[in-house]
């Protein structure tokens, strides 16, 4: 018998006998065990990708003076769903709470900076650098919100952390990403290059990557994916929800796109979801790891993708008309995403490849993501298999597969945008040559740039590094 079952029987037997005391003490025990398993089950649901139902759990579980751990895993969960306010009141918690709130006050300001809110931001950076002086992430998060200038001394401040700690740790990665940031903002551009150099070296070590990942994973598509398009699989896809999906290149201007459409009064942005590929991989099975007996290509599986795919969507954006996907995976299963979905439009973004490479370059992702990205000649390889599915994708899909470019909507943005919303059917609205008025919460590396107006600024900013860096090489 369990600590459930045995205190539960305990109580019963203590409130025949009028043990009221007794029985209120063993039944809180019971319940303190029930409470051990519905914990569970929430991070089972986690685990299982079942985000909404994990925190739905955790709702009912919490009460005043819960541990720290429990407000991190129920802050986790309301990042993932991009429930920015009711992460920030979570995090307010967990900082009241915590012995060392370092971390806490950095998770919390990168909501305020998600929802444009910069100056709380660096309030919070700066709180937990205060606690934390040579933490080389909390530099890097602050250095992405404050401009160096040349007597600022935020470069000195920089190399004096980069120097307190060991050259193979962490924290010297993230300094090195800081200082290169720094020492590009007041134009010592050889500086910034060989700090890249150092920083991207550093990562990789960190993280190590194969590139023929990559090339095993989109040569699986193209063979899987060979005949899964509206043509060919015309009675699949019964919904009639239509999503718009953005995708492309990572760092190649899907933000901005997706801020552009979401400004439409007929639009909601759910950012960076991954539903669409997890419930295609739970359904069919994936490309590159398919299950025995091969993939699960029929209309009607296919169907069954694009109808829970609506459902987890709607879950989370309830009351949306559309809804824009900005998942960089969904390119991979561009042709199962029109099948599954009859209404759905596809919009890739194309930018200059060595204005891609040299952000790309320039960031840290978040741990396990674009691992390519830090050695050059990976980039490159990557931007080739990426073209490879455009172009496989281009010649199999219908008129609802767009591909546009970053610097048309930058440098004659009405034309680009009016262009875009017919493609995906949607009238025009003036409120999407404005983005940066659209007030949703941004969590990607771009939350800082979609916040001001469109603007030519960033086109240019790979040159001083062509040759430092040898952008225009040609891929292996």
């Amino acid at each position: 018998m369990g600590i459930f079952e045995s205190n539960a029987i305990e109580a019963q037997k203590r409130a025949a006998r009028k043990d009221y005391a007794g029985a209120l003490l063993a039944i809180d025990r019971a319940a303190a065990e029930a409470r051990k398993a519905l914990l569970l089950r929430a991070r089972l649901l986690a685990a299982l990708g079942r985000d909404d139902e994990a925190l739905d759990e955790l709702v009912r579980l919490d009460r005043p003076g819960v541990p720290v751990e429990f407000l991190e895993f129920r802050a986790d969960l309301e990042t993932r769903l991009d429930r920015v306010d009711d992460a920030i009141a979570t995090l307010d918690r967990a900082i009241d709470a915590a012995r060392d709130p370092a971390t806490f006050l950095a998770r919390r300001g990168d909501m305020h900076r998600a929802r444009g809110e910069f100056d709380a931001a660096v309030a919070d950076f700066d709180a937990a650098l205060n606690l934390r002086p040579t933490d080389g992430e909390l530099h890097r998060l602050r250095g992405e919100l404050v401009r160096a200038r040349p007597d600022d001394g935020m470069i000195e401040t920089l190399r004096a952390a980069r120097a307190a700690v060991p050259d193979d740790s962490r924290s010297a990665v993230h300094l090195d990403f800081a200082l290169a940031r720094a020492l590009d903002q007041v134009g010592d551009h050889e500086a910034s290059a060989e700090a890249l150099l150092k920083a991207n070296a550093g990562m990789r070590a960190l993280f190590p990557y194969d590139i023929a990942r990559r090339h095993a994973q989109v040569d699986a598509v193209r063979k899987a994916f060979a005949d899964v398009t509206p043509a060919k699989m015309p009675t699949a896809g019964t919904t009639d929800f239509a999503p718009i999906f953005v995708t492309g290149m990572p760092r190649s201007g899907t933000t901005l796109i997706e801020q552009i459409l979401s400004a439409h009064p007929d639009v909601a942005g759910a950012g960076e979801t991954g539903l669409f590929s997890a419930a295609a991989t739970e359904i069919l099975g994936a490309p590159d790891a398919p299950p025995p007996g091969g993939l699960r290509l029929t209309p009607e599986k296919l169907t069954e993708v694009g109808q829970r795919y609506r459902d987890r969507m709607r879950a989370r954006v309830p009351d949306a008309t559309r809804v824009t996907d900005k998942s960089i995976q969904t390119l991979l299963f561009a042709g199962p995403a029109l099948v599954a979905l009859p209404r759905a439009h596809v919009v890739v973004v194309r930018r200059d490849p060595r204005a891609t490479a040299l952000s790309l370059f320039r960031q840290v992702f978040r741990d396990g993501k674009q691992l390519f990205s830090y050695d050059l000649s990976d980039i490159r390889d990557y931007q080739m298999t990426t073209d490879d599915l455009v172009a496989f994708w281009s010649e199999r899909l219908s008129d609802r597969f767009h591909v546009v470019d970053y610097e048309a909507f930058v440098t004659a943005p009405e034309r680009a945008i009016r262009d875009l919303l017919d493609r995906v059917g949607l009238p025009f609205d003036p409120a999407c040559l404005a983005p940066e008025d659209n007030d949703r919460p941004v969590r990607t590396l771009s939350a800082v740039a979609v916040r001001r107006p469109i603007n030519t600024g960033a086109l240019d900013v790979w040159k001083p590094y062509a040759t430092l860096l040898g952008l225009d090489a040609p891929a292996d």
